[in-house]
């Protein structure tokens, strides 16, 4: 981890950049403690800043929206949006009354669906939606971070690499607190947050397995529908990520449950209790553990969404790609794999690939933790660590 305070560059700065020149309204939604506040703030140094954590804010813009907006002359930054849905009705008047005013409003709030719904309805047309996902490993890797290799298990919250003095547990446990008191009661009625922070621990297990409703209801002891509404509710804070499987007509009969995945791998190892890399290369789901890792690069790093252009494959007798990228004509598989020696037994390219043959331009990869710091070929797959490489896609 670094040893001073520091500013890691974001790569999403140079769309936010693009955007603000060319449309009156940006929202910059995900999950909390990504770095959006800090972002905006830095991008458009010119901007009022006005958070709406403060209540004064909100009963200000509640009571008068028209009269709350129409104060500011210069680009403002309206921060923790979510907690005044009612304000974008008065923004598409006022964008309506000058398109023109292009970078005027700078919005961000955390990933919740009645935001998205509500900016997408009333502001269709005149505002974009960027997304900022947690520090990848490439953002560290080009701000030249110390100790990278620690990011296996830190994850990538920026405020854990911005000094060295926080404690990494203290952090997740007051992030998860935050979680339950804040974004989750906007989001469903949690009666017992026991129950709620057992399901946490125990989806932390199950990682990278397909998502099975009746198997999580019996371990964590609650109905399957209040599975599968907490587990909506992690997909809508953007706590999880559910990955669905390819499902091209390619002959084969194949699974059609998505699974699970968490969108920081710090915070999956935190609810697995791991604190240290000892602990992660003990631990008995190290597998999934890289496969999340993996995940979340290829999302971060090559901006993929999955059930769009980022798929797994796997039919019903268990042959299995752990990730298929289908963009612009080429499909790529990825197979993730923990260790650093892998027997061409244990991989499935020669299995799959042949179902895609013709049809694409297709390549191979083996994403490993090995300390290698570029793409190497190999007769099969092209070996890298997204760690230290990123991959052309």
């Amino acid at each position: 981890m670094c040893e001073v305070d520091v500013w890691i560059e974001r790569e999403i700065r140079t769309k936010l950049q693009e955007i603000s020149d060319s449309r009156p309204c940006l929202l910059l939604t995900g999950p909390r403690q990504t770095g959006k506040s800090s972002l905006l703030q830095r991008q458009f140094p010119g901007a009022t800043y006005v958070t709406f954590d403060h209540l004064r804010y909100v009963e200000a813009a509640t009571a008068s929206p028209q009269e709350f907006l129409n104060q500011f002359r210069k680009p403002v930054i309206l921060d923790e949006i979510q907690y005044v849905p009612g304000i974008f009705r008065e923004l598409k008047i006022l964008i309506d009354a000058d398109r023109s005013d292009t970078g005027k409003w700078l919005l961000a709030g955390s990933q919740q669906f009645g935001l998205m719904e509500k900016a997408s309805e009333s502001l269709a047309g005149r505002m974009s939606i960027m997304h900022l996902e947690t520090l990848s490993a490439a953002e560290l890797r080009n701000s030249e971070i110390s100790g990278i290799s620690d990011y296996l298990w830190i994850g990538g919250y920026p405020e854990l690499w911005a000094g060295a003095k926080l404690n990494i547990t203290d952090f997740f446990e007051s992030y998860l607190r935050s979680y339950v008191e804040r974004d989750l009661k906007q989001i469903i009625d949690v009666k017992n947050l026991t129950d709620f922070r057992r399901f946490l621990r125990i989806a932390a297990t199950r990682v990278g397995q397909l998502v099975n409703f009746r198997s999580l209801s019996s371990d964590v002891g609650v109905s399957d529908v209040t599975i599968r509404k907490w587990l909506m509710a992690l997909q809508i804070s953007g706590i999880v990520y559910l990955l669905s499987p390819y499902y091209a007509n390619i002959g084969k009969r194949l699974v059609k449950s998505p699974k699970l995945y968490f969108a920081d791998h710090g915070l999956l190892c935190y609810l697995l209790g791991i604190e240290n890399r000892e602990d992660w290369n003990a631990h008995v789901n190290r597998g999934n553990l890289w496969e999340n890792l993996v995940l979340m690069e290829l999302i971060k790093s090559s901006g993929l969404r999955p059930g769009e252009d980022l798929f797994f494959y796997r039919d019903q007798n268990g042959v299995e790609i752990d990730f298929l990228v289908e963009r612009k004509g080429k499909l790529s598989l990825i197979e993730a794999k923990s260790s650093e020696r892998i027997a061409s037994a244990h991989l499935n390219f020669a299995k799959v690939a042949p179902l895609f043959s013709g049809r694409f331009k297709l390549r191979c990869y083996l994403a490993q933790n090995i300390s290698d710091s570029m793409v190497i070929p190999t007769g099969s797959a092209d070996c890298f660590n997204p760690i230290y490489t990123s991959i052309p896609l």
